[in-house]
């Protein structure tokens, strides 16, 4: 599918057809989306490619942005795939074809699951005992559910450890 776009020149009969695409076939459009869901959505679909067809072409929709300096979404989608430059091949869309409300993505290995990713973050938080309630209000944009699992994942792993002060049960990262 696409857009023909017709334009008559005011000063000849000529006119111009020009088709032009505005989808990809593996893309993944993440407008309207939260960070947050934007992150699971895209680590969910990228996870999906790799194991339908490694070596995938992926085109991530994100947008430039309402700032004027790109948007929440782009700059965590890309920092996440800085993060794991080890695992795929990323480039920008401005380096690509100029449009900075993309990135072009090269499906290779499995990205960690949200749980793990969210998990990194949990254990450099409880550097200091915190409550469940604390450390789920800190990482409220993530989801209870979500963190939860990455609290369990973490306890499960021994990376943290609990311990009950008063009446509450507390998390601390654990020392290896």
């Amino acid at each position: 599918m696409g857009l023909w776009l017709i334009c008559f020149f005011a000063d000849s009969f000529v006119a111009l057809f020009f088709y032009m695409r505005y989808y990809h076939e593996n893309e993944l459009n993440l407008h309207r989306c939260t960070v947050s869901e934007a992150v699971n959505l895209f680590i969910t679909y990228y996870n999906a490619c790799v194991q339908h067809k490694k070596g995938m072409r992926l085109c991530v929709v994100h947008g430039y942005g309402s700032s004027g300096y790109g948007g929440k979404i782009r700059s965590t989608i890309r920092q996440l795939l800085d993060d794991h430059k080890d695992r795929l091949e990323w480039r920008s869309g401005e380096q690509t074809d100029g449009n900075p409300g993309v990135t072009y993505v090269k499906a290779d290995q499995l990205l960690p699951e949200i749980h793990e990713n969210l998990a990194v973050n949990i254990i450099e938080f409880c550097d200091t005992p915190k409550t469940r309630e604390k450390i789920a209000g800190h990482f409220r944009k993530h989801g209870d559910q979500c963190v939860l699992k990455a609290i369990r994942y973490l306890q499960q792993s021994n990376q943290l450890t609990t311990f009950w002060k008063g009446k509450h049960k507390c998390y601390v990262k654990s020392l290896l």
